[in-house]
C-alpha cells in the first residue's frame, strides 16, 4: 500500500514535467510506469499463482510430479486459504518497481522508436507499418526487461517462497531491502542480473505481439463501423487490449515459463544449478515436461496478461489525456 501511495505521489508530480518539452521522454516514462503500476496493483495476486503454476513439477514428468496446485483457480483458493490476503500480494513491492522501471521505458519508448522508424499510421502499406511497430516495440521491451530485471528477479523468488507447499528453489527474503542486500552479498551486480538474457527475451516477443497488436487492432476497430457502435473511446482500448493479450499470452508463455525457472532457480559457486542460460532452459523443459510444461500457467498467465494489458493501455490513454489537458491548461494560462 504504502508504495502504491508513492507511485501516485510520483504520478501527481508529473504535471511539472508538462512545462519541459525537451524532456518529454520523462513525461512520457512517468505516464506509463504509473499506469503499468497501477495495472499491477489489481493484477499481482494472478501473477503469483502464475509463478507457482510455473515452477510445479520443475523438469518432471507428469505422472511423476507432486501436484500441489490443479488450476489458477485452486491455486488461488489454496494460498489465500493458508496464507491470508498478505500472502496471495506477496512480492507486490517489486512488482510495483518493475512496473514503473520496465514498462516506463518499454512504453515511454515505444512512440519514439515508432518515429525514428517511420512507424506512421497514415502509411497506406499497413504490412509495413506493422511489421515496424513489432520491431519498435521489441527494442523497446528488451530495454525495459534490462533495466526492470533485477526487481524481477526479487519477485520471482518472494512469490514461490511458501511454508507450506513449496515449489521451486525457496529464499528466505524478509522485505525488499533483505532481498536485495543477500542477492548482493551473493554476487553482486553479476548477481543482480542474473536471468536478464531470459526476461529480455521474453519481454522482447511479449512486447512485440502486444503492442504492435493492440495498435493494429485498435486501428482497426476506430475505422470500421463498430466505432460508432461501441460509442466510447475506453471500449475501443478494451477491445484492443483483450486481443492484444490474448495474442501476448500464446506468443510468451514459453519464455515466461523459462524467464521464471531462471530466476528461480539455486545459484551455487555464481552458476545456476538446473540451467546454464535461456535456451538451455527451453531444451530441457521441453524434454522432461514436453509441450504440456512450456505452457505452463497459460491461463493464470492470460487471466493476469488479459486484465493487466487492459488496464494498463486504458489507464495509459487517460492519464495521457489527463497530461494533455493539464498542458493545454498551463499554455492557455502562461499566454493569458
Amino acid at each position: 500500500y504504502i508504495w502504491f501511495l508513492i507511485l501516485h505521489l510520483v504520478y501527481y508530480c508529473h504535471i511539472v514535467l508538462l512545462l519541459l518539452p525537451k524532456m518529454s521522454w520523462l513525461r512520457e516514462f512517468v505516464l506509463a510506469g504509473s499506469a503499468a503500476s497501477t495495472a499491477c496493483f489489481f493484477t499481482n495476486p494472478v501473477e503469483l499463482v502464475k509463478t507457482r503454476l510455473q515452477l510445479q513439477g520443475e523438469l518432471q514428468k507428469a505422472k511423476q510430479a507432486t501436484v500441489v496446485y490443479k488450476g489458477p483457480i485452486h491455486a488461488f483458493r489454496l494460498i489465500l486459504q493458508h496464507e491470508g490476503f498478505r500472502g496471495i500480494q506477496k512480492g507486490l513491492s517489486p512488482a510495483i518497481l518493475y512496473q514503473i522501471s520496465m514498462n516506463g521505458t518499454r512504453l515511454g519508448s515505444y512512440s519514439t522508436i515508432q518515429k525514428l522508424l517511420g512507424a506512421d499510421h497514415t502509411t497506406e502499406n499497413r504490412t509495413l507499418v506493422f511489421l515496424r511497430n513489432m520491431v519498435s516495440a521489441a527494442g523497446a521491451g528488451a530495454l525495459g526487461a534490462l533495466l526492470g530485471s533485477p526487481f524481477f528477479l526479487i519477485k520471482v523468488r518472494m512469490q514461490s517462497a511458501s511454508s507450506w507447499a513449496a515449489v521451486g528453489t525457496q529464499y528466505d527474503y524478509k522485505n525488499v531491502v533483505d532481498a536485495f542486500s543477500k542477492v548482493w552479498r551473493e554476487g553482486g551486480v553479476r548477481g543482480l542480473y542474473r536471468g536478464a538474457e531470459g526476461a529480455m527475451l521474453r519481454v522482447a516477443i511479449g512486447s512485440s505481439v502486444q503492442l504492435s497488436t493492440y495498435d493494429h487492432f485498435k486501428h482497426l476497430i476506430t475505422a470500421s463501423p463498430l466505432a460508432d457502435r461501441m460509442q466510447s473511446p475506453v471500449a475501443i482500448h478494451l477491445c484492443s487490449s483483450l486481443l492484444a493479450g490474448f495474442a501476448s499470452t500464446i506468443a510468451m508463455n514459453p519464455v515466461d515459463v523459462v524467464s521464471t525457472r531462471l530466476y528461480n532457480q539455486k545459484v551455487a559457486s555464481g552458476h545456476g544449478s538446473l540451467y546454464s542460460g535461456p535456451f538451455d532452459c527451453l531444451l530441457k523443459t521441453f524434454r522432461a515436461e514436453g509441450l504440456r510444461g512450456l505452457y505452463k500457467g497459460f491461463w493464470a498467465h492470460y487471466l493476469r496478461l488479459g486484465p493487466h494489458t487492459v488496464l494498463t493501455f486504458i489507464f495509459w490513454e487517460q492519464y495521457k489525456a489527463l497530461a494533455n489537458t493539464y498542458a493545454a491548461r498551463e499554455k492557455k494560462e502562461i499566454q493569458e
